[in-house]
């Protein structure tokens, strides 16, 4: 798997609000670069706190082409609890459904009986309106970001998600694996 794209991307999203605006800095650039390589190699993701946590990466392709990515991470001293840590879509395949179809395919394959939540920056209206039309509910609980920027939690109320049909040709790879 080649991570460069994922980091463009989040590199990117960094700039238009939708990612911690930290990632434009060289040391959390270097920083994100070792999340995603410890990610790919040894499915763990160490946080700028020091703690590490099971997690999961699946990309989304269309065709050859990248074109989006979703990070699920697992709280470390509460193995029924994932969070939406990261997603992220290709410009060019934004509003086609695709997030809602990655984002239904991750959610489907989570127990039912798992916590799932989702941490969104104030710029990111369109995660928001998403993760709404999927049955997340905003919380008051506080938001476990690193950021200097306020994030806005959001946790799934319903207890049953399953994807839609999937788009032609497109593929998303990997697999969320759930702790024991």
């Amino acid at each position: 798997m080649d991570i460069a794209p994922i980091f463009n991307l989040i590199q990117a999203g960094s700039l238009d609000g939708h990612f911690s605006n930290l990632y434009t800095q060289p040391r959390y650039m270097a920083g994100l670069g070792m999340q995603l390589f410890s990610l790919w190699k040894n499915a763990r993701i160490q946080l700028p706190d020091g703690t590490c946590h099971q997690a999961s990466m699946r990309v989304l392709r269309v065709g050859d082409d990248f074109a989006g990515f979703i990070i699920i991470r697992h709280e470390a001293n509460q193995p029924d609890e994932v969070e939406i840590y990261m997603c992220g879509l290709v410009d060019g395949f934004r509003a086609k459904g695709l997030g809602e179809w990655m984002l239904r395919a991750a959610l489907s394959e989570i127990p039912r009986d798992y916590t799932v939540s989702a941490e969104c920056l104030p710029s990111s209206f369109q995660m928001k309106s998403l993760l709404r039309k999927l049955g997340f509910k905003q919380s008051n609980l506080p938001t476990s970001t690193q950021s200097p920027q306020v994030a806005q939690r959001f946790v799934y109320a319903e207890t049953s998600v399953r994807p839609s049909k999937s788009p032609l040709n497109i593929c998303l790879s990997g697999s969320i694996a759930m702790s024991s």
